[in-house]
Formats: structure tokens, C-alpha cells, sequence
């Protein structure tokens, strides 16, 4: 049965089940593969590229792999699927687990085909010739443009509860804490009172106070001391979010126009977190420096043109889409390496050219995929000689016994002149299957060192 013919008969409910359970592909890549399925369905058959067959294999650890690095979507919807016999049981488990394997393995190099690939380029080289801003009116991104929310995730001790105004209390022998806690130093509670003025940010309390105090009686003390601002939420470890990162995420997850800064003297945050955090000197607590990059980063999108928010959405999507990319391919290529790294042989040479092998064919797909300059064709033809010739050498292309030509004349550069040859005697089948994989060895070396150093993207 073709490739497309897979695709057709299947479920992609079920086609999903095998991207989620056996290649653990996260939720969030769900809509990226359901794009792809239904583009697969849709396409034309490409006669030029129809004629070669795919196989399916099967490792010793039950681990599913397509031969060699797959080709572009499009030059496989016509082709035949060829399940290797060891794994003929996959007409039993259903065309469904079969395709959730294809479409695995022909994302390799992105979940996109060639044409959403070359499309999603096209439209990346017209964005950044544009200029700053697109130009489009959409009356949603006014709205947005007048209504910008401002979050401040604010740690109390090291920001504004210091150790130099604690030791400046103790010296002048006053009280150091209230009734809700250690006094705030007014330098540092000023610099805040700088930023919510300049901001008009909300307040999302992130100190372990939170925890002691709870959500009333941190806002009743904020009353009592006089503070700026007002506090919008206090965070309260529970079972459903027990650490203030993953409570910060949940406040902002979603939320593309949300300038947010992170108070804190400790550099605890998520990766994605880490442009809004603001390490503070415990000491001193908010600094004049600290103060002016909050300003900056919380006001960001003021006096920008409405037509600015849909150049930082699409931003801000193309990141999304790409990491999601990104972490797939990553998965892929690890699966992708692991059944030749698994049976690497020490003591065998041939493993050399095996890992070789496998790593132009890996160049192969992705170049057939991306087809990003002038000449990507002859590359592609001379690493799949470089293959060729490595199998040659390795005997993984097997001609005893058969008609292939090898000319014996020569065989004294390739160090089988025996005397036996001398008189005339003709080669046996096996001494010319040992010229030729001699002769292969040989000229595999010529190729990559003419070709090699241009071999990249």
C-alpha cells in the first residue's frame, strides 16, 4: 500500500495516540502533526519522485525505523510502504500505529512538510523586510493597545525588608518588626513607590510571608504601613502549585501582552522568566538601577502604534511554534541515533563507515527538506555515492554470485596481486567481491576529501 493510502484509511485520534505514548510527543505539538496529517491526505501524487520504495524496520528492541533519513512529504505520497519481515505483525496492531510511525519519521528535520516549511521562510524573509510595524488595522489590537495589564511579582525579604536597614534600627535600638513582621526599609519601599507611579502596575505578592500571613492580612498591613500600589494576589503555595515559578507561569501563561517584572534577590525563575527578572542586593534592597529597568521593561509597549502588537504576536508565535520545532527534532534525532549507537562494535571497523553512513543520510533528508541554496542537488548526490561506496566496503552491498562487472586487471593497486592471478587464472566470484569492497574502501576517501569541507549549510 502507498504512503498517502496510510494516511487516508487512518484515524488521526489513533495516529495520535502513537506520536503521545510510544514517541512522547507533548500535548502542545498535537495541532502541528494534525496540520501535517491533513496536508499528507490532500497532496498530489509527484511522479518524479514515486518510483522508490519506503521500508519499515524493525530493531532488536522493538524500536520502529524507517531506512535511511526520509525524504519531504511530498515526495512520498506515491510511493509503496515495504514492512520488513520481522515486523509483518504490523498489519495485525492496525494502519493507524503505521502511520503514527510514518508521520514520525517524515517530520524529522520540522512538523511541516516541504511546502509549509518553504512557505513559513517566505513569509520570515517578507516580515523583516517590512520594517518595524505592519500597517493592517485590526480594531481587536486598539483595544489591546489602550488596555495593557502590568504585573510585579514582588519577594519581600532582600527586596524590601534589608539587612542594612535592620542593622541601622538595631544600632539606633528601635523596633525592627511590627506585628506583621520585620519593618520595610523606606529607601526601597520609595524606589517601588517610583515604579507603580511611572507603570501603574499591579502587585502579585511572591514572598514566603504570603504563606504565614495569608492573602487578607498581607493586604490589611499594606493599608497599615502606608504602602504603594495595590496588591493584586498573594501567592499561597497549595497541592495544585506548591513553588512560586510555577505559580508565576500560571499568572502569565497565555498572555502575550504582559510586560511583568520579578523582584527578587534570589535567581529562582523558568527559563522563559528570565527576561522580567530583577536580581536585587539583599542589603539594599530595590535599587535606583533596579527601579529604572523595571520602568523600561514594564512600559515597553506604551506609545507604540496599535499596528505594533501584530509584529509582537507573530513574534511571539513564530518563537512558540519554533521551540516546539526545535524540541521534536531534538527527541527525533536521539531515537534517530540510538539503535546505531546501541550496536556500536569496538572491535569492528566497519562501524566507522556505519556511523558515517547514517550521519550523511541524515544530511540527505534534511537538505532535500530545506533545499536553502544554489546546488543543494549535487551535494545531495555526491554524499549518496559516499554511501553507496561506504556500503561497498562494508559488504553491505552483496554481490556474490551474481554479473557485476569488476575489473580484476588492476587488482595489483588494490594489493591482491597473488601468484595464483599471475598466469592468467580467473578471479573467483569471492576474490571479486573482496576488489571490489577494496576498490570501494579506496575511492570513499577520494570523495570526502574532495567534497566534505562543503558540505555544510
Amino acid at each position: 500500500m502507498k504512503y498517502q493510502e496510510y494516511f487516508k484509511q487512518s484515524d488521526f485520534a489513533e495516529v495520535w495516540k502513537i506520536l503521545h505514548d510510544t514517541y512522547q510527543e507533548p500535548e502542545e505539538t498535537r495541532p502541528l502533526y494534525q496540520v501535517v496529517y491533513q496536508a499528507v491526505c490532500e497532496m498530489k501524487e509527484d511522479s518524479s519522485h514515486s518510483n522508490k520504495k519506503i521500508y519499515v524496520l524493525l530493531d532488536s528492541n522493538d524500536n520502529v525505523h524507517i531506512k535511511g533519513a526520509p525524504d519531504p512529504q511530498e515526495w512520498l505520497v506515491g510511493r509503496e510502504v515495504e514492512i520488513e519481515f520481522r515486523y509483518k505483525d504490523m498489519k495485525e496492531r492496525g494502519i493507524d500505529e503505521m502511520v503514527g510511525h510514518l508521520l514520525y519519521w517524515s517530520t524529522l528535520y520540522g512538523i511541516k512538510t516541504q511546502k509549509m516549511q518553504k512557505e513559513v521562510f517566505s513569509k520570515w524573509l517578507e516580515y523583516i523586510s517590512r520594517g518595524p510595524f505592519y500597517t493592517l488595522p485590526n480594531n481587536d489590537l486598539d483595544r489591546i493597545a489602550e488596555s495593557i495589564v502590568k504585573y510585579i511579582f514582588l519577594d519581600f525579604d532582600g527586596v524590601l525588608n534589608t539587612e542594612q536597614y535592620q542593622a541601622h534600627l538595631a544600632i539606633e535600638r528601635k523596633p525592627t518588626k511590627d506585628e506583621y513582621g520585620p519593618l520595610f526599609d523606606p529607601k526601597a519601599v520609595a524606589r517601588l513607590s517610583e515604579i507603580i507611579k511611572a507603570t501603574n502596575a499591579d502587585i502579585l505578592v511572591i514572598s514566603s510571608w504570603g504563606e504565614v500571613l495569608g492573602k487578607d492580612k498581607i493586604i490589611e498591613m499594606w493599608e497599615k504601613r502606608g504602602l504603594p500600589g495595590k496588591v493584586h494576589s498573594v501567592f499561597v503555595p497549595d497541592e495544585k502549585c506548591d513553588s512560586k515559578t510555577n505559580w508565576i507561569k500560571r499568572c502569565i501563561d497565555g498572555q502575550i501582552f504582559l510586560p511583568y517584572i520579578i523582584l527578587e534577590d534570589e535567581p529562582i525563575f523558568m527559563p522563559e522568566q528570565e527576561e522580567g527578572f530583577i536580581k536585587v542586593n539583599p542589603i539594599t534592597g530595590i535599587s535606583k538601577g533596579d527601579a529604572e529597568i523595571s520602568i523600561d521593561i514594564l512600559n515597553r509597549f506604551d506609545n507604540l502604534p496599535p499596528s505594533a502588537f501584530k509584529d509582537i504576536a507573530y513574534e511571539k508565535e513564530l518563537d512558540r511554534i519554533g521551540k516546539l520545532n526545535a524540541e521534536s527534532c531534538v527527541r527525533k534525532k536521539l531515537r534517530y541515533w540510538k539503535s546505531t549507537i546501541i550496536g556500536d562494535e569496538a572491535y569492528d571497523w566497519t562501524w566507522n563507515f556505519i556511523i558515517l553512513c547514517k550521519k550523511l543520510e541524515y544530511n540527505i533528508g534534511y537538505y532535500r527538506f530545506t533545499q536553502r541554496y544554489v546546488g543543494w542537488e549535487k551535494d545531495v548526490e555526491r554524499m549518496e555515492l559516499a554511501c553507496h561506496l561506504m556500503k561497498i566496503a562494508t559488504g553491505g552491498d552483496y554481490i556474490y554470485g551474481t554479473d557485476i562487472y569488476v575489473n580484476t586487471r588492476n587488482c595489483s593497486r588494490y594489493g591482491m596481486e597473488c601468484s595464483e592471478f599471475k598466469d592468467g587464472e580467473e578471479f573467483l566470484d569471492i576474490h571479486k567481491s573482496d576488489l571490489r569492497k577494496e576498490k570501494a574502501y579506496q575511492l570513499v576517501w577520494t570523495v570526502l576529501r574532495q567534497n566534505m569541507k562543503r558540505w555544510w549549510d
